[in-house]
């Protein structure tokens, strides 16, 4: 059976990717963007199999006329995908409030923005899933990019928080953190760096350094991102965060390494705050 997805940031990258995947699988989508005049070539190939929707993330009410939408035209909405988003490479120190919470209301409110609109639908279906592009940097900070690294560390707990909600009545949702793909996010991220201040140069400007010619040569594909994402909706047995690429694995053993290393090295002081006599510590819940 068919499913229909709704999949935002649907002109580029993962996103593009994903939308031509369940396409010619069959699927029913709703593609949006900001701007979706990009996206018409896929109205001609795939005709009534797909709606295109003009949408900033950021505006609420305009995601839950999406969802109607997806419900009205298709009936039912099954997959819903969080993918668009951006970063901008800069001191946190060089970037204006009004950027930092820009970069912060489309990564993060975005992503709450579609949920909640969906959420309800996927409830009374008793079926779903909600899959979320967070980052491989949502395990470890990045310099240069504080928006974008607690954006995207908001993403994953938000996530995993609402699977165990979700869950009892046959929804599923997960993080999908990716390292490095072969998108225009590099491109993008290093089109925004203001003049350093001199003592950024060490971090922010190392980073400049190191992906300079960068663009292109990134290890992930979109296209096979996008198979995951397609299997994912499949199974109803998923993990509440999943990986992808084999330099964010690496990344991530390294940052585990140096936190494991932190916690043996500061467990007294963390142990030191409790009370003297014994207490019952809450479970984890799952």
């Amino acid at each position: 059976m068919s499913k229909t997805w709704l999949i935002t940031g649907s002109v580029s990258g993962i996103g593009l990717s994903t939308a031509e995947l369940v396409l010619a699988r069959g699927e029913n989508l709703v593609a949006t963007a900001r701007n979706v005049d990009r996206l018409l070539n896929l109205v001609r190939r795939y005709g009534k199999q797909v709606e295109l929707i003009e949408l900033d993330v950021t505006d609420a009410p305009a995601a839950r006329g999406a969802v109607d939408t997806a419900m009205e035209r298709f009936g039912r909405l099954d997959v819903l995908l969080n993918n668009a988003g951006y970063a901008h490479l800069s001191p946190f120190e060089q970037v204006s409030e009004d950027d930092f919470k820009a970069e912060i209301d489309t990564n993060f409110y975005g992503v709450v923005n579609l949920t909640r609109a969906a959420l309800p639908v996927m409830r009374r279906q008793k079926s779903g899933h909600i899959i979320n592009i967070s980052s491989s940097s949502a395990r470890f900070g990045s310099p240069g990019s504080t928006a974008y690294t607690a954006a995207k560390w908001a993403v994953s707990g938000f996530t995993a928080s609402l699977a165990k909600e979700v869950k009892p009545f046959g929804v599923k949702a997960i993080a999908i953190e990716p390292g490095s793909i072969r998108t225009n996010w590099t491109r993008v991220a290093r089109g925004h760096v203001p003049p350093l201040l001199r003592e950024y140069e060490p971090t922010i400007g190392a980073i400049m350094r190191m992906t300079e010619g960068y663009a292109g040569t990134e290890p992930g594909d979109p296209d096979k991102v996008a198979v995951v994402i397609f299997d994912l909706s499949r199974q109803d047995d998923l993990p509440e965060q999943l990986v992808l690429g084999s330099d964010a694995l690496g990344r991530i053993a390294q940052s585990d390494a140096v936190r494991s290393a932190a916690a043996l090295y500061w467990d007294k002081i963390s142990r030191s705050t409790d009370f003297d006599e014994p207490t019952t510590p809450l479970p984890l819940l799952d």
